[in-house]
């Protein structure tokens, strides 16, 4: 134990006089960066905020919220050694994506766009900064256990702007229907850190790694994440569906949300039963990797067009696809993406948020064409929409692979050290918490 305590502090950037620690230096640096930055350029909104205002915005930030740091947190509490860093790093990181995400989406929604010298802060922007947050908690999931909190900074902090841009180029440039970020949070979160863990995983971190594994225990924690996103989804959904800014005022803000709460509801129903379903199918018995993931996918996939009027029972079908979708992804497509690329996927993203995700966009693009009439309000680009819908994915794909990959190479670069950890060192609470080796070295009270 003293060998890993060493190595950990190592890793951390050490308690030598000349050498402080590198996680609290680093983060000491971010913060003092972005407390300038708020300083010099951010005002609240000089716009009237009614209270009612304020608590239908702020009741739809706490929904969101909830997802992000309670749901998510839990979610990736399901290998047995390291639920503390799970959630521990979940709310640390989610913080400071948070704060970073008000500085950058607003600059460039404001700023870069609309020419204002100054980001006036108001609830539709933390909430908008709050989403950015979940495609970096997604970006987490992909690499889990797998780098130090140093390297996983620096990482989501790289993430943010590359967020930023591709939500503008394709919400606003590419006028990509994606109001429950199907695209823009889901897939971008998950190709970015998918990219990122081919470069930084090092050998021997894949699903054969003896502590890459769930208990009883670490599999119900688990399931306190899923329960809470599966109940807070349709908030994600349709947080800013009726945001003024958000959409075009003839579309009807109140019934656009209304369908965005209603096709969500009804997606996660079908999803959690497909999952159910399909996993005694494929397994023989339920396996609690899909019901955890598999039933949440229905969220995912009708991001993009939950905000679009038709048929219920086509909301219901979507979440069946993903549903089952996602269980085969878990069940066939990970162990072989694994064994022919080596591509280590320790929560399964790709399952639960990267193929949704594309099938949410794809499933805007077939909406935009059958049921037209009823949704022409909200299609900037009209009987062209499905083909904006593709250029939006094939944008996302880009930055999201392209720039996890850039990202995770100056990751790799100046935090060299993490590499030199050895594989029984990894998804394991102890390398970074005090008290986990305390436990673990006293001595039995028999």
């Amino acid at each position: 134990m003293a060998s890993e305590h060493g190595l950990a502090s190592s890793l951390l950037g050490g308690n030598r006089p000349r050498s402080r620690n590198l996680f609290a230096t680093s983060t000491s640096a971010i913060l003092a960066v972005l407390l300038v930055l708020l300083a010099v350029f951010t005002k609240y909104t000089e716009k009237h905020q009614s209270d009612d205002d304020v608590q239908r915005f702020y009741t739809w930030y706490l929904h969101v919220a909830i997802m992000i740091f309670v749901g998510f947190g839990f979610l990736m509490t399901f290998l047995r050694h390291y639920s503390y860093s799970a959630l521990g790093f979940n709310f640390f990181c989610s913080c400071i994506v948070i704060l970073e995400a008000l500085l950058v989406i607003g600059a460039v929604q404001q700023m870069w766009v609309k020419g204002h010298k100054k980001i006036w802060l108001d609830l539709p922007l933390m909430i908008d900064s709050a989403f950015c947050a979940g495609a970096a908690m997604i970006t987490f999931g992909a690499i889990l256990g797998k780098i130090s909190p140093t390297q996983l900074t620096y990482l989501l902090v790289l993430e943010v702007p590359l967020y930023a841009i591709n939500q503008h180029l394709v919400v606003d440039k590419l006028n990509t229907l994606d109001v429950g970020g199907s695209i823009t949070i889901h897939a971008f979160g998950a190709y970015y850190g998918l990219a990122a863990s081919m470069v930084l995983s090092i050998s021997g971190s894949g699903a054969d790694h003896h502590k890459n594994e769930a208990s009883y225990t670490s599999d119900m924690t688990a399931m306190i994440g899923t329960i809470f996103l599966w109940l807070f989804w349709p908030s994600f959904n349709g947080a800013l569906a009726s945001d003024p800014a958000a959409i075009m005022p003839e579309a009807g803000g109140g019934q656009r949300q209304f369908f965005c709460v209603m096709n969500t509801i009804l997606a996660l129903l079908g999803a959690a039963i497909a999952a159910f379903a399909s996993s005694a199918a494929f397994n023989g018995k339920f396996n609690m990797v899909h019901i955890q993931n598999a039933t949440l996918a229905g969220g995912v996939a009708i991001g993009s067009a939950a905000n679009l009027s038709f048929s219920p029972a086509g909301a219901v079908a979507v979440g069946v696809i993903a549903g089952i979708l996602s269980t085969m992804g878990f069940r066939h497509l990970t162990p072989m993406l694994e064994s022919r690329i080596g591509l280590r996927d320790t929560c399964g993203v790709h399952n639960l948020h990267g193929m949704p995700g594309l099938l949410g966009g794809l499933t805007a693009a077939l909406v935009s064409v059958t049921s037209y009439g009823g949704n022409k309000g909200v299609m900037p680009a009209g009987h062209h929409q499905a083909v904006y819908q593709i250029f939006g994915i094939l944008v996302t794909l880009g930055m999201a692979i392209g720039g996890g990959l850039l990202a995770a190479t100056a990751v790799k670069t100046v935090t060299p050290a993490v590499h030199k950890l050895q594989a029984e060192h990894l998804f394991d609470d102890s390398m970074w918490w005090d008290e986990i080796e305390e436990e673990e070295t006293a001595p039995s009270a028999l």
